[in-house]
């Protein structure tokens, strides 16, 4: 074993159904109940179930026509991901008090090496009870945590204390041994089915996969895969935690829940991803200057059209115009549109941009800051520019 990683303390945090909790929390009637989060409800995938609604075998990524036949009576409500990186946001400053060594996974899950950190914070178990203690406090959510001497280990622990555990994997022969004992799904990366195939090789735990000679596992998985879960299988990870970087692009995307081909209606719902995504860039203090549009037919082709505007902004307006502009520009041969999504990158912040540029911008911006508070005392669904009241995402 490699001695760096002993000296390391990693910390992984999950939050527990994230998307479903934060809706049982919002919404009491919820509670204790199969509670399905996805959409478009007739023929999107899951993106999060509640524990509840997991003992009927649901998981994220099923058809959502697949779970309503296996939990009919489920409750099956929309994403609302406003709401959830609200939440997220949160969450990570949490993380950021205690080691600026934060690797963000998604929205709801993260690493923190906290080596050295202890005559700051206390030992690993003191921070991550601590961490965990300010993320219910501050939004009334539950959340696991595990901790190891690499983010294998870290991360094997959160999950095997879920929900809301804490859990310590030292690298240790005794422990390895126990580890080996589990199935081989636990190990990161091994999903459904590179499961069902080792397992057709008769690779059922975590120790067959560590008697596997590497040559064999990289020769049937490839070099990297297969090399990457002998290692793991034998407690063996040196990855460093990567620090968290600002998203490179913001953007937000609706699958019709049936095909379209409506050109009105289309623009309706690029003005609609146009507010969203304006709400979202100002928020964050960001403006962009790159601006993508994709659009995925009934037959799945997908295609996607960027454009780089002559300057920068984050204003509604702006957005949808040059939205408009890609759009007429697609040949759409007469197809229906099954999803449409909008992204703009080339993100700077109004501190790179300089106050020239905000001045500038300052008409532009006016109804987004206008949106922004309605939002915020009122909740995001009280206003919508006209032609977009009807489209839900």
């Amino acid at each position: 074993m490699n001695p760096e990683c002993r000296e390391r303390k990693i910390i992984h945090v999950d939050m527990d159904a994230f998307f479903a909790q934060i809706e049982q929390r919002d919404h009491p009637e919820y509670k204790n109940k199969a509670l399905i989060v996805g959409g478009p409800l007739n023929r999107g995938v899951i993106s999060t179930a509640s524990y509840e609604a997991r003992k009927y075998g649901l998981h994220s990524g099923m058809p959502l026509v697949r779970a309503r036949r296996l939990c009919p009576d489920g409750i099956y409500v929309p994403v609302d991901m406003e709401k959830y990186l609200a939440e997220s946001a949160k969450i990570r400053e949490i993380f950021f008090r205690y080691t600026p060594l934060v690797e963000v996974i998604g929205c709801d899950e993260g690493f923190l090496d906290v080596s050295g950190c202890e005559r700051l914070f206390g030992s690993a178990l003191d921070i991550a009870k601590k961490i965990k203690g300010e993320i219910y406090e501050k939004t009334n959510l539950t959340s696991s945590a595990g901790i190891g001497p690499n983010k294998f280990l870290a991360k094997l622990a959160s999950g095997l204390g879920k929900p809301n555990g804490l859990t310590v994997l030292e690298n240790s022969p005794e422990m390895i041994e126990k580890i080996r004992h589990l199935p081989v799904s636990f190990i990161w990366g091994v999903g459904r089915v590179t499961d069902k195939s080792l397992g057709s090789m008769g690779i059922k735990t975590i120790g067959d996969l560590a008697r596997m000679p590497a040559g064999f596992l990289k020769d049937k998985f490839g070099e990297s895969m297969g090399g990457f879960m002998h290692e793991m299988a034998l407690g063996i990870d040196n990855r460093k935690v990567i620090p968290f970087h600002e998203a490179k692009s913001i953007g937000r995307e609706i699958t019709f829940a049936k095909d379209i081909s409506e050109i009105n209606y289309i623009k309706s719902v690029l003005l609609f991803l146009s507010q969203k995504i304006s709400i979202n860039l100002y928020s964050k203090g960001l403006r962009g200057r790159i601006l993508t549009v994709k659009i995925r037919f009934s037959d799945f082709k997908t295609v996607t059209r960027r454009i780089t505007l002559n300057k920068y902004t984050s204003a509604i307006f702006d957005i949808y115009k040059h939205c408009l502009e890609i759009f007429n520009n697609v040949d759409l041969k007469r197809k229906k549109i099954r999803l449409i999504g909008i992204y703009v990158s080339g993100l700077k912040t109004a501190a790179e941009l300089g106050d020239r540029l905000i001045h500038e911008e300052e008409k532009d911006e006016k109804l987004t800051f206008a949106i922004k508070k309605i939002y915020e005392k009122f909740g995001k669904d009280k206003m919508f520019i006209a032609g977009i009241k009807e489209i839900t995402d």
